[in-house]
């Protein structure tokens, strides 16, 4: 592939990688401005309608973000077709996301949180006002920007209010942990969804974790038909804002002028909420403290101390106490079709829980400069291949391996060895404490070379880089460092690195032997199901192969 779109954008370095499409930083050489690119990525094995489909969506996004010409929305500038596939020329935003920006530095102060609300409910109540629903609202997808800007971006799902079209029965479309209930309960769906999926997000802002928190999308879409929220621990003068734009009834849901007020009195501490908005009353979360995770501790700001604990939430009566979970039982109907829908998820139109969005540009990058620095421009284009279940319980055959991708979005081989890695074969060092996990898939253990520090696949040997421990904090430990994902999308890896307790550090050993990211809510994965040493683990879509399997002791 040239590195010349269209005869005028060159392409400069990667910026980022989703399940679906990849972006780079390009230069316009004809207009002489940098921009970002963003270039379809089909996953193999799709059908031609499946791929037309994609293309369509490409061109649905475009075209919903050109609807809007607002400062909180990402702008586009053009739309050309390359190899057969749209490329969507947009504005490049040096910027982090919301994501990467919990994940590096921990939960923010409830009054930075409040400010990002605001720049998100402006951005949708654009995308509203002309009668278009995001559909997708979640931290990755928010940028903060450089010049102080909070910017949302990634409208691939977006639709016209009351448009099915997208839409494939038995197909869940948006991340799990950031749903609106009756978008999992196939109920009416409109702007109040939106709103429901920005309370969601900010709650992941202020606590370091979403309000569902759950060892797998099936059990994440269970819990949000079923259950109220986790408790906020964090949230402070933001408690009125969440509980306004979390309640489970739409008609009951704070709408964008309410919000609005309520993010904006949250914005200055000590300030009591408008008096104008109505009183929320019924439990709006549950009544106990969550078990899934701890939530990470509150990073250092450069804009305050972090705000006073909220109230507690354990204090409720006996009654409360007995509705505390559990949503009315009419419900039950509603969630055996949703679990049945939830096994017919389909790959290319799920959007996965948490995707960095690919117009943040990295932080010591600047456009023309170091935005590409490291990162080889494309050949041909890579292409993830998901992994499948096995058909036995036993060993996965050659058709049912896992066939995962690693950083860069490169396949490994099956014969990945020392040699390719870099890497030395480990010895036997001083005895450390924690127990390894033996893959049932493979017979080999992970283990945490001291020179790289990025979590590899060798032959048991008891060595101080292969015993693991969990600790309450829910952080999984090795050499000192804690084990970290470097993303949220299939074939991102792990990698040592200082324990901070923040969300991307978080795991769960759960009962069906998985070891799950409770960030990603994704399994830890060996990519094409190889004994070899020196192959570099995964993290992959949880699907219940031999290779994702672990014992612990």
């Amino acid at each position: 592939m040239s590195n010349l779109i269209a005869e005028r954008y060159r392409l400069v370095g990667q910026l980022g990688q989703g399940g679906m499409g990849r972006v780079w930083a390009a230069r316009d050489e004809l207009l002489a401005r940098d921009v970002a690119i963003k270039e379809l990525t089909p996953p193999p094995g799709l059908t031609e309608p499946e791929l037309v489909a994609l293309r369509e969506r490409a061109i649905r996004e475009a075209r919903s973000i050109a609807m809007l010409d607002q400062p909180n929305v990402v702008r586009i500038f053009d739309v050309v077709f390359h190899g057969g596939d749209p490329w969507i020329v947009m504005e490049l935003v040096p910027s982090r996301s919301l994501f990467d920006t919990v994940r590096d530095d921990g939960p923010m102060a409830p009054d930075q949180v409040a400010r990002v609300g605001l720049g998100v409910l402006a951005a949708l109540r654009a995308a509203h006002r002309v009668g278009l629903l995001h559909r997708d609202v979640k931290p990755g997808n928010v940028l903060l920007a450089h010049d102080g800007r909070v910017v949302l971006t990634d409208f691939g799902l977006a639709t016209v209010a009351g448009d099915v079209s997208i839409t494939r029965t038995g197909v869940v479309l948006g991340s799990p942990q950031y749903l609106a209930p009756e978008r999992a309960l196939d109920g009416e769906v409109g702007p109040a969804a939106d709103l429901w999926s920005l309370g969601a997000t900010l709650y992941a802002a202020v606590e370091g974790r979403p309000p569902y928190v759950r060892s797998s999308p099936m059990t994440t879409l269970a819990a949000l038909a079923t259950e109220l929220p986790d408790p906020p621990e964090r949230a402070g003068v933001l408690r009125v804002a969440l509980t306004a734009l979390l309640q489970r009834d739409p008609a009951r849901r704070a709408d964008a002028e309410t919000a609005h007020r309520l993010l904006l009195a949250a914005t200055a501490p000590g300030s009591p909420p408008p008096a104008d908005v109505p009183v929320y009353g019924d439990p709006t979360f549950a009544t106990t403290k969550p078990k899934t995770a701890t939530p990470a501790p509150v990073a250092a700001v450069a804009a305050g101390k972090p705000s006073e604990p909220s109230e507690s939430l354990t204090t409720e009566s006996a009654s409360k106490k007995a509705e505390k979970r559990r949503a009315p039982v009419a419900v039950g109907v509603a969630v055996a079709a949703l679990l049945i829908a939830v096994g017919a998820i389909t790959y290319p139109l799920v959007s996965k829980p948490e995707t960095p969005s690919p117009q943040a540009l990295p932080s010591a990058s600047l456009p023309g400069q170091a935005a590409g620095a490291g990162t080889p421009l494309p050949g041909k284009p890579s292409k993830a291949v998901r992994p499948r279940r096995s058909p036995s319980p036993g060993a996965p055959s050659a058709s049912a391996t896992a066939a995962g991708t690693v950083k860069g979005g490169k396949k490994p081989s099956a014969g990945a060895s020392t040699a390719a890695t870099g890497t030395t074969t480990p010895t036997t060092e001083a005895a450390a404490t924690g127990t390894p996990f033996e893959s049932n898939g493979t017979g080999t253990c992970l283990y945490a070379p001291a020179s790289t520090g990025q979590i590899q696949s060798w032959a048991c040997n008891g060595s101080a880089g292969q015993r693991f421990t969990i600790g309450s904090d829910k952080t999984l430990r090795v050499r000192g460092k804690c084990v970290q994902i470097g993303s949220t999308d299939d074939g991102a890896t792990l990698r040592l690195a200082t324990c901070t307790g923040a969300p991307a550090q978080q795991w769960d050993y759960n009962s069906s032997f998985d070891l799950v990211n409770l960030w990603a809510i994704k399994c830890v994965d060996i990519p094409d199901a190889s004994s070899s040493n020196g192959v570099v683990v995964q993290i992959w879509e949880c699907t219940g192969a031999s290779h994702q399997k672990w014992s612990h002791a």
